[in-house]
């Protein structure tokens, strides 16, 4: 599972899932498409994430997530997903029935709700307002087809095309290297982990690094034992105090759910006050990577 936790490193990639609650906050006039806001100043936005977590019963797309490229590097990305904002409806009882993951049914089983949501996952290009219409004109597609990491090689492909890349052909030569981090935040974690996985079985991306806050267990103890034989670095940052990460519940026999590696827990109690909200959010998690960052003025000592 790689090398050690580098806090520098984490606390950066948590930065773009802050970004994704960020523009979900500010989300006018569209709520689907937000324009970037807090990204880190080195990358851009590339896509943004849509999909249906079935809260309340709702099964209506929001945006969840953001697809940003390197400014240095455009085929070295990074892919965020925020967790729901304000409710845990759906750690509810469906969410914990185990089925194969239907992206890598020889995977093992995972948690059905989160196959659920991620079969929902929708990838829209973004493109920057001084391009919008040049795109309309060469009939750019905005959405894609397709599983999510292969709405995700639709779009690497397109933006490979703009800067006259051909596609590899099959037999032919290799396609471009794509270095890619995934990191996500309760909900999100789950996704991020199932996606890493699925392109583990596809090979669309150079995934080095996971990056996870707060993540439910996602899946059983085959699952686990498979993830845990990928070849990269997973960071699974977990709040003793939180309750999402003893989620779904783990009872020998009936639901053999566990957690991939590898963890890194913290007590958040010497910082923030204890309560649910306090426990789970974002900000406890990146003021114990960087005390620098503040934690919400409601959880504050």
């Amino acid at each position: 599972m790689g090398q050690p936790l580098n806090n520098q490193n984490a606390t950066f990639y948590g930065q773009f899932v802050q970004a994704a609650y960020t523009m979900f906050k500010n989300a006018n006039p569209n709520p689907l498409r937000p324009e970037p806001d807090g990204i880190p100043p080195t990358y851009e936005l590339g896509a943004w994430i849509l999909m249906s977590d079935f809260v309340l019963n709702i099964s209506d797309p929001k945006f969840y997530g953001i697809v940003v490229h390197d400014v240095a590097n455009p085929d070295s990305r990074i892919i965020a997903i925020r967790g729901t904002e304000g409710a845990i409806e759906w750690l509810d009882d469906a969410f914990a029935i185990p089925v194969p993951f239907r992206q890598v049914p020889s995977a093992g089983r995972v948690a059905q709700g989160f196959d659920k949501v991620y079969s929902t996952l929708k990838v829209v290009r973004y493109t920057p307002p001084e391009k919008r219409a040049a795109a309309a004109a060469a009939a750019l597609p905005e959405t894609y087809g397709g599983s999510f990491a292969e709405q995700l090689e639709q779009l690497a492909i397109s933006r490979e095309a703009e800067r006259g890349i051909a596609p590899a052909a099959a037999g032919g030569r290799a396609r471009v290297e794509r270095p890619t981090v995934v990191t996500g935040h309760s909900l999100g974690s789950a996704l991020a982990t199932l996606f890493v996985m699925e392109n583990d079985s596809k090979g669309k991306f150079d995934i080095s690094t996971l990056c996870t806050f707060a993540s439910p267990r996602v899946g059983n103890m085959e699952f686990v034992h498979t993830f845990n034989q990928l070849s990269i670095i997973s960071w699974r940052i977990v709040n003793t105090r939180d309750l999402v990460p003893k989620l779904p519940p783990k009872i020998p026999i009936v639901l053999d759910y566990d957690h991939v590696d590898v963890a890194y827990p913290f007590d958040s109690a010497v910082f923030a006050k204890n309560n649910l909200a306090c426990n789970h959010s974002m900000d406890t998690y990146l003021h114990w990577l960087d005390p620098t960052h503040q934690v919400l003025p409601e959880c504050a000592l």
